[in-house]
């Protein structure tokens, strides 16, 4: 619980920072850093008191980017639409998929917590595939080796996609994803 403390006045302090100085570029690349955390309407409020070098900065470009795809689809409301690569480098939609329950899984191969994930979700895969269950699985690595590398060892069979662009993955900022 103290740590929870800690970090909640640590995003106060980062937040506070950034208002009070939206001229500072150490404001914009904090910012750029949190904007998927602190999410789109916090990073919409503090980025529109940036100053037009900030805005025009490559950490604003970055948050603009991330203002313009994050959609934030709430539970229940129908899913947002995209396409990517697959491991072959054909691309795939998430559309594209029918009649099925699908889970959304962004992963990474240097995520711990993710790959420790992995054998329950193949458990989870093999188990329920046959009953209309399919994982689409987005990829935040930003080399192909190390993503296939872990697909292959973790034996993940199912379709995995991803743009190799790490923390700016498309579909991640569109999912709000950090």
């Amino acid at each position: 619980q103290y740590n929870q403390l800690i970090e909640k006045r640590e995003v106060t302090i980062y937040q506070e920072y950034v208002k009070e100085f939206p001229q500072s570029l150490v404001s914009a690349n904090v910012l750029s850093i949190f904007a998927t955390t602190w999410g789109k309407e916090k990073t919409k409020a503090l980025f529109t008191s940036f100053s037009k070098e900030n805005k025009d900065s490559e950490y604003g470009k970055k948050i603009l980017r991330y203002l313009e795809l994050s959609k934030e689809p709430k539970i229940g409301e129908h899913f947002v639409d995209f396409k990517m690569a697959d491991t072959n480098g054909e691309f795939k939609q998430l559309s594209s998929i029918k009649g099925k329950v699908i889970l959304l899984e962004f992963w990474a191969s240097w995520c711990g917590p993710c790959r420790k994930e992995n054998p329950h979700l193949v458990k989870t895969y093999n188990t329920y595939a046959p009953k209309g269950f399919e994982i689409f699985a987005i990829s935040l690595d930003q080399h192909k080796n190390s993503w296939l590398t872990a697909i292959e060892k973790d034996k993940l069979t199912w379709m995995h996609v991803s743009d190799l662009s790490g923390a700016d993955n498309k579909a991640g900022l569109i999912y709000g994803v950090s």
